[in-house]
């Protein structure tokens, strides 16, 4: 009772304190927030209550102590108009970071603001589906948006009028005396909120206490924990920078070296300077002429899913499938030479099918350019908003001789690839239209491609790149007529997948119907997974949903390069797609690819494919994943979509040289390092 008469005699000081309602006004705006994340479902309607289970107390400790610390320093300072226009910045970063979080299952970063904020995307559809996913989660954010600016300004302007207009002045500020107590208790009582995680965090504890709510002990740092976006991004990304700067040693090397192929140490052109560029490859080549190559990228088609076709589910994408079985190439133009063997009998072409398939990385702008450049995302930033200009050459850049065309149902600047889309097809590329019927984005884009593919040549070899969009999260991306839209993210997935496949089949269609067909092979996978269901979100701390398993399929009618449709066991990754172009293109040449040409080579049964995100490193086997942070000790086995906890030796060697190589590209990434200029 002693505090509470304390604070009541100190009440007629404390109210004249400015600090006090700001201090006041932003715990309000933290509560509210919080309130609204869990509130609004993610796009998928999954419970973020359920999902964030036993850590809400430390996303509460950690946003609270941040306002109280912040607060004290512009105290300390008595500049209360500079901590009010702080506020309204850091609030509406926060909102952005929250939705990002809800909406993208990741954490805002410079890369995403550059994304997201792009005046491009901000007036678009993606802000209604960013913000709150529906026009109520909008209408709220937008509301709360537009009072703290209202009530920031508002605050400015009364203090500033007040400050004129007071008769006695000092040092620009009105003689309140702002005792140092009020900011010292703020930092004292901010830094036990935010050091206790933290605490936490490097103790690593565990366990879990009903108190009278569920208390998860074990902290976690990344997207599980709502810490305060300004300074997180500012802390992170500059942390980032100093510690990448890795010195190369011959045991990183090693590391890295374990997820190459065998041949790839021996061809180094320089192993002390360039690493992970080689010289060219000295294998022989599936191909023995160049191919038009058809590339295609998927959005977010799942390996899980798309290997039922092979159990029998052939309704999820049927066109896909009569390709992948040979019922377009019996249209090529092959023809028998006996007249008596009819023509439809005739044995034409085949493809590959992986169905152990890995994303290169995660989200869509770390999945394409690992396929674009051969090797891993960085760990932890986007690659292309920082390293556009390096020294990298993606594969479309050695098609020399081709002529290359791509085609686009989203804009570049969303998933933040229009550095990579110009330097690799100059003007060369096309983005739709806008569309008359709502969400047939697809349709418009196999029509702009069919128009492409009419104008490329049929005596020269050319090149055409392709992605699709309805099968985005959160799957409502096909027309009302073609099918319902019901709550189950499931089901909308399943209806989204056929709506591409139907459009995709009229690509397919105006492929086969030219002359050059059998000339022809079409490139089909998923740019990375997706979270549709339970089963997706089963995976441990730190990634927190299973987005690694693609689709991956090679095909074409000439029956020198298959004869049927071959389903492959072995290992395959986003990586392996450049060096697999250069085959096809007859290409033979220095590279930083880390991946193998998929016509003639297998990786290891005991290797597995790299993928990296959110600090976390992802490894893909034939049987099985392995899982966890860089910097944390525990390592994850999944089997079947159940993990545990790992402590085999072999598992804990193969995260030791995630993490290794993690170093290796860091280093690289940040010195300009992956090839000679």
């Amino acid at each position: 009772m002693s505090f509470f008469r304390k604070i009541i005699a100190l009440w007629p000081e404390l109210k004249k304190n400015p600090f006090v309602w700001i201090t006041f006004a932003a715990l309000l705006v933290q509560v509210v927030m919080l309130v609204l994340f869990y509130s609004l479902p993610d796009p998928l309607g999954l419970s973020l209550m359920e999902m964030y289970s036993g850590k809400a107390i430390w996303q509460v400790f950690m946003a609270f102590g941040a306002i109280l610390v912040v607060t004290a320093l512009f105290a300390f300072a008595k500049a209360p108009r500079a901590c009010a226009v702080f506020y309204i910045v850091y609030f509406f970063m926060a909102i952005a970071d929250y939705e990002v979080v809800r909406f993208n299952h990741q954490r805002l970063s410079y890369s995403f603001i550059r994304t997201y904020f792009h005046p491009a995307n901000i007036t678009d559809a993606t802000t209604i589906s960013t913000l709150g996913g529906d026009l109520l989660g909008t209408v709220l954010w937008l509301a709360l948006l537009f009072l703290i600016v209202a009530g920031g300004v508002s605050f400015v302007v009364f203090w500033t009028v007040r400050q004129k207009h007071s008769l006695v002045v000092q040092n620009g500020n009105r003689c309140v005396k702002l005792s140092r107590k009020l900011p010292r208790t703020m930092v004292a009582s901010g830094l036990v909120l935010s050091v206790v995680p933290l605490v936490l965090f490097v103790a690593g504890i565990r366990g879990t206490t009903e108190f009278p709510f569920k208390i998860d002990w074990r902290m976690t740092l990344g997207k599980y924990t709502l810490t305060a976006p300004v300074l997180h991004i500012a802390a992170l990304e500059t942390f980032e920078f100093v510690r990448d700067d890795y010195t190369i040693t011959d045991e990183l090397i090693q590391d890295m070296d374990a997820f190459l192929p065998s041949d790839f140490a021996a061809a180094r052109v320089n192993v002390d300077e360039y690493p992970a560029y080689r010289n060219a490859p000295t294998h022989e080549y599936k191909a023995k002429k160049p191919y038009n190559i058809v590339f295609v990228f998927g959005e977010s088609y799942k390996g899980r899913l798309f290997n039922r076709m092979l159990e029998g589910d052939t309704a999820l994408a049927p066109n896909l499938w009569k390709l992948a079985t040979g019922g377009y190439y019996k249209k090529g133009a092959q023809q028998s030479t006996d007249s008596a063997l009819a023509v439809d009998s005739i044995p034409l072409g085949g493809g590959l099918w992986f169905k152990n398939a890995f994303s290169g990385s995660y989200p869509t702008v770390r999945g394409t350019t690992a396929t674009y450049l051969g090797f891993p995302s960085h760990p932890n930033r986007d690659v292309p908003c920082f390293y556009a200009s390096n020294h990298f050459t993606g594969f479309q850049e050695y098609l020399d001789g081709y002529a290359k065309w791509y085609m686009t149902v989203s804009n570049p600047v969303f998933d933040h690839t229009l550095p990579f889309v110009e330097k690799f097809y100059g003007d060369n590329w096309r983005l739709i239209g806008e569309t008359k019927i709502a969400e047939s984005d697809d349709s418009l884009g196999m029509d702009l491609a069919v128009d492409l593919l009419s104008k490329m040549p049929v005596d020269d070899p050319w090149f055409l790149a392709a992605n699709t969009i309805s099968t985005h999260i959160p799957f409502y991306g096909y027309p009302d007529e073609f099918a319902p839209k019901p709550e189950d993210a499931m089901e909308r997935y399943r209806n989204a997948v056929r709506y591409t496949d139907t459009q995709m089949g009229r690509l397919f269609d105006a492929l086969s119907a030219r002359e050059d067909f059998d000339r022809t092979v079409i490139v089909l996978l998923g740019d990375h997974d997706t979270p549709v269901d339970s089963v997706d979100y089963v995976i441990p701390q730190p990634l927190g949903v299973a987005a690694a398993q693609i689709f991956m399929g090679i095909f074409s009618a000439d029956t020198s390069l298959f004869k049927t449709l071959e389903v492959r066991e072995d290992v395959a990754s986003q990586l392996d797609v450049g060096p697999t172009i250069l085959d096809l293109a007859q290409v033979r040449a220095a590279n930083h690819f880390w991946g193998y040409d998929l016509l003639v080579e297998e990786r290891p049964e005991g290797q597995p494919a790299l993928f990296y995100s959110q600090n976390a490193y992802y490894l893909g086997f034939r049987d099985h994943v392995l899982v966890g942070g860089i910097d944390n000790d525990d390592v994850y086995r999944g089997v079947n979509g159940a993990f545990s906890v790992s402590t085999d030796s072999m598992d804990i060697a193969w995260k030791n040289h995630a993490v290794g190589a993690s170093k290796v590209l860091r280093s690289l990434l940040r010195n300009d390092n992956m090839r000679p200029e």
